[in-house]
């Protein structure tokens, strides 16, 4: 890829949105970079990139100025809520029901209907040469308390294979990482819950940033390669 390459990357300012923008400005592109709010100022990038803020749970306003060759949609909204066979017929202001329909709303707002939108009006502007959106290991699996993100990441893969026709020849793909990076902070959570990962993973170890990114290079490059989604879990459900 040459310099004159522009990536746009969604979520860049931490964990595997930024690693991805530093791979695209280790082969030498323009990285625009987004982030939520103007300022949440990240740590300083390996080399400039430009910044673009939109909170996705608000309306699209105006685009990044800046022509996108590549979309890499890392960004996602995950909140834990409640369990649906615990909820009541009463849907009233402060009630589980209506809390658990806004927290719905916004994970499919941010995990779905901002990517749609954001995909679409870039490619009508300037047509993209591919898309590549970040998924879940777990987006055909649901458990109590995680079913709307569940919902809102299986509603991704449809996405990914719906903007894969409608946007061709935009190659359009998807990579559905498993656990790559802890989710708790306390050393010997973290040890008893990398040790239930690996017990379930075939490759019988916790994956790295880094063969998410790979994935994610390969899929945005892969000349002949489009509406797949390809899982980076080790074989975590194949056991």
């Amino acid at each position: 890829m040459s310099a004159t390459t522009t990536t746009l990357v969604t979520g860049a300012s931490r964990r595997i949105g930024r690693a991805l923008a530093e791979a695209c400005l280790a082969r030498g592109e323009r990285v625009v970079a987004h982030r939520r709010r103007e300022d949440a100022v990240p740590e300083p990038y390996p080399a400039p990139v430009d910044a673009w803020c939109w909170d996705m749970q608000e309306p699209l306003a105006e685009l990044p100025a800046q022509p996108i060759d590549h979309l890499i949609l890392s960004a996602s909204l995950f909140e834990r809520g409640h369990a649906w066979n615990a909820l009541s017929a009463d849907a009233g202001a402060g009630s589980a029901s209506a809390d658990e329909r806004e927290r719905f709303a916004r994970q499919l707002q941010v995990n779905l209907l901002a990517p749609w939108e954001l995909a679409v009006r870039l490619h009508a502007r300037r047509p993209l040469r591919s898309v590549v959106m970040l998924l879940d290991t777990y987006l055909d699996r649901s458990f109590p308390g995680h079913a709307a993100y569940q919902v809102s990441r299986a509603a991704g893969a449809g996405l990914v294979r719906a903007l894969a026709a409608e946007l061709a020849p935009c190659r359009v793909n998807a990579v559905a990482p498993g656990t790559v990076l802890p989710s708790v902070r306390d050393p010997a959570q973290r040890a008893e819950q990398e040790d239930a990962i690996k017990a379930r993973t075939l490759l019988g170890r916790i994956g790295a940033v880094e063969d998410v990114v790979d994935a994610a290079m390969y899929l945005r490059d892969a000349p002949y390669v489009t509406g797949e989604i390809l899982r980076v879990d080790g074989g975590r459900f194949k056991l």
